[in-house]
């Protein structure tokens, strides 16, 4: 399939922001995805998500009506899981939602003897006396694994700030820097390139965030697709020096070139 002469054999396609924001899909959204398997050509959807399991991410998308498999979805958690596996599963600190835990249920856990801290999204968890026992950790060796750094999302009620504070913060005082898992982090997007089994000058990125997703994906040889979704704003894009190869109004706008 060609687009803006550039032959696409396969498709790497952010979640929230892109299908849906909230609990809402993007108008027009299901029925591109429909689209799209009619195409064959393999996709991978990839998620920082850090509060729901594949299995609740792949329900919430059937529940919207989305035709996406489990085995489609590639998530932050999933692989952070995977880089804890390959390292012999060190003893954890893993600050991720109650269900997202039941996914490291094999990891032993530690406030003391911690050798690797696991930074996902726990919300109004977050407090000073965890920050320090973050902090103690890390200086005492624990490796910082942070599930991703954005630094904003966008929720049904507007911008809200991301955990990319917390562990900017955390490498400020430990002076140590954190192992990323999700985007941008070029072994997430290998990962999905992986299992799509295409090379990156093959594939095309579609996302609502010029940092994590446009420009990661740019980087690696992708063809980056911006859409004017989810945490897509005017002016932070005007100033950015990442210069998207499309920007559409709506994922749901992909089904006309998939046409042509």
């Amino acid at each position: 399939m060609r687009i803006m002469e550039r032959e696409i054999c396969g498709w790497l396609i952010d979640l929230d922001g892109v299908l849906y924001v909230g609990s809402k899909p993007v108008p027009g959204a299901v029925e591109t995805v429909a689209q799209l398997n009619a195409t064959r050509l393999p996709r991978c959807y990839l998620t920082n998500t850090t509060t729901k399991s594949t299995a609740s991410l792949q329900k919430k998308l059937q529940e919207m009506g989305f035709a996406v498999a489990a085995a489609e979805i590639l998530s932050a958690p999933e692989a952070a899981k995977v880089y804890l596996e390959n390292k012999g599963r060190p003893i954890c600190k893993l600050l991720v939602n109650a269900e997202v835990l039941g996914d490291f249920r094999e990891f032993k856990q530690s406030d003391t003897d911690a050798r690797a801290v696991v930074i996902g999204d726990i919300g109004n968890a977050w407090t000073y006396d965890l920050l320090n026992n973050v902090f103690r950790l890390v200086m005492n060796g624990a490796e910082l694994v942070a599930l991703h750094r954005n630094k904003f999302w966008q929720t049904e009620a507007g911008l809200q700030m991301d955990i990319g504070a917390f562990v900017a913060g955390l490498e400020y005082v430990t002076g140590k820097s954190a192992t990323v898992m999700g985007k941008p982090s070029p072994d997430f997007f290998a990962a999905a390139l992986s299992r799509l089994g295409l090379k990156a000058g093959d594939v095309a990125m579609i996302g609502d965030d010029i940092d994590t997703d446009i420009g990661a994906a740019q980087e690696l040889g992708m063809m980056g697709i911006l859409v004017k979704t989810g945490k897509y704003r005017e002016s932070y894009v005007q100033t950015s020096k990442i210069k998207p190869d499309l920007v559409l109004d709506s994922f749901a706008d992909l089904g006309g070139l998939l046409k042509t």
